[in-house]
């Protein structure tokens, strides 16, 4: 008798009974001469059979392929012909067994290697690697393995689109200059920017999986989303602090089909601190044009009610009308230039010229000022043709006077008349960038000013105090300053300390506009 066993231990076929007998028979892999065929690739046993109730002596053979091959035969026709004729018996068992060993492995080896090859190529399919169907076989596995072919041929373009879909939508989500987070039925973050970085507790490349209400750190924007569960799209203005710094936000909640949810924000916080900024700039420039039209309006009134007066008695106030005439135009060309700086709109043409000397020529304009009598100068600049500078000279020249001109104002403030002032100004070029010096003992600047100063109408001063003088300033000089060296991609820093002011101009020598 005959047994051929599956790695598992399953019956296969059996030379004594049929398909369907063979079929109800229990697993074998419990069976000794199976197991140790398993594990030491043959084994034998000699028991009762429940299937033939007789006694059997079992052999089994495991073969290359994994499968077991099993010989029975009945102890009592062994002893039986053993007694008669030994040695013709020993001879048929073993022709026969050859035979219905090479016969079983030929039968199993032209059933299963297709089997085989097709359970090798769905693994493959479905690992995403290039799978080989087998064309061997009968022909319902060879129709099995086509119609698998063609399955797997168009399960893989449909991956294909899908992950162009995916790598799309995150592109998409991604670049948005708006937060966009994609929520599915549950709740759960498909998709999030990093805009979104900020209201998350993760970061955004790890939040995909997560639920939401998990994530957000702002309970208004959990109860945004909340809403549109229920009520559909729904919108919600807010406010988040995060490090000290309050932001503001205009969030919407979308559905988009089958339960997903699109949330998109828009930070506002910089729109508001533009309406803000300009509101703050117009009352501004509405308070710095007031002082000299009342004045020009005074002058006019007082004019206008001196009919019979001389010219000479009409001369100081047309003078005053004359010179804050003057102030007017003065700040409205310093606030066209400031506009043109901030809107980077470039005022001339770059070309390369001498820093050092344009220094030198600023510090020799601002000794001649009247203000600087009694205030002693320290120059340190370089030799002419020695620091050469890519850039727009009239800007240059622009930031680097009105830092040279606010020194010589605060040191007069404190000093007035009497000596002991005090400023230097110096110049080094090494590297990538010039660094440019201005330095003063004045009044100062307040430490919670220091941030401030750059600003338009700022004053180191803090009051809008006029004394009248030509020099007196609109605080738009550092803000022009300040706009002039970024534009040229520098930088600008500032700091007092009893006493001693310090303002550092950086410059990148290599700069090309």
């Amino acid at each position: 008798r005959i047994t051929v066993i599956g790695p598992d231990g399953t019956v296969i076929a059996d030379s004594s009974l049929t398909p369907a007998e063979t079929g109800e028979l229990d697993n074998h892999a419990g069976r000794p001469e199976v197991r140790d065929a398993m594990y030491g690739g043959s084994g034998m046993d000699r028991r009762y059979s429940e299937t033939t109730r007789e006694p059997y002596l079992y052999y089994a053979i495991a073969t290359d392929s994994g499968y077991i091959v099993r010989c029975s035969f009945p102890l009592v026709r062994f002893y039986r012909m053993m007694s008669s004729a030994r040695a013709n018996i020993f001879m048929s068992l073993l022709v026969a067994g050859g035979c219905a060993l090479f016969a079983g492995l030929i039968g199993a080896r032209r059933i299963t290697r297709p089997i085989v090859a097709l359970t090798a190529a769905a693994r493959a399919s479905r690992n995403g690697e290039k799978a080989s169907y087998p064309t061997e076989g009968t022909v319902e596995i060879r129709e099995l393995s086509r119609t698998l072919a063609e399955s797997s041929k168009a399960q893989a373009r449909m991956m294909r689109d899908l992950d162009s879909e995916r790598s799309q939508l995150e592109t998409i989500v991604k670049s948005a200059p708006c937060g966009l987070m994609l929520l599915d039925a549950e709740g759960k973050i498909i998709c999030v920017n990093s805009v979104f970085s900020t209201l998350l507790r993760d970061a955004s490349a790890s939040a995909p999986g997560l639920r939401a209400e998990g994530e957000l750190r702002s309970p208004e924007l959990t109860r945004l989303i909340s809403e549109a569960r229920v009520s559909g799209t729904s919108q919600k203005n807010f406010t988040f602090r995060h490090e000290g710094i309050e932001a503001f936000y205009k969030a919407r909640a979308i559905p988009v089909g089958d339960g997903e949810l699109l949330v998109v924000i828009d930070d506002e916080t910089e729109r508001r601190r533009m309406d803000a900024a300009r509101k703050t700039f117009v009352a501004d420039a509405g308070h710095e044009f007031q002082t000299p039209l009342t004045t020009i309006s005074a002058a006019a009134e007082l004019l206008a009610s001196m009919e019979d007066s001389t010219a000479e008695e009409r001369a100081p106030y047309i003078d005053e009308i004359m010179r804050q005439r003057e102030r007017m135009t003065m700040l409205v060309d310093d606030l066209l230039l400031l506009s043109r700086l901030e809107s980077g709109i470039p005022t001339c043409e770059p070309e390369v010229f001498e820093l050092a000397e344009m220094c030198r020529s600023l510090a020799k304009e601002a000794m001649q000022n009247s203000l600087s009598a009694n205030i002693e100068w320290g120059v340190d600049l370089p030799d002419a043709g020695g620091v050469f500078f890519e850039g727009r000279p009239g800007e240059i020249k622009r930031a680097l006077s009105n830092l040279l001109d606010n020194s010589v104002k605060y040191v007069r403030k404190r000093y007035e008349e009497a000596s002991g002032g005090k400023i230097s100004l110096s110049l080094r070029a090494g590297g990538e960038n010039c660094v440019l010096t201005i330095a003063d003992n004045g009044i100062g600047i307040p430490r919670d000013k220091l941030d401030v100063i750059f600003g338009r109408f700022e004053r180191a001063e803090g009051d809008r105090y006029r004394d009248g003088r030509k020099n007196s300033g609109y605080g738009l000089g550092l803000a022009i300053a300040k706009h002039a060296v970024e534009s040229h991609g520098g930088r600008i820093d500032a700091s007092s300390s009893a006493g001693a002011t310090v303002f550092t101009v950086t410059l990148p020598r290599t700069f090309a506009y």
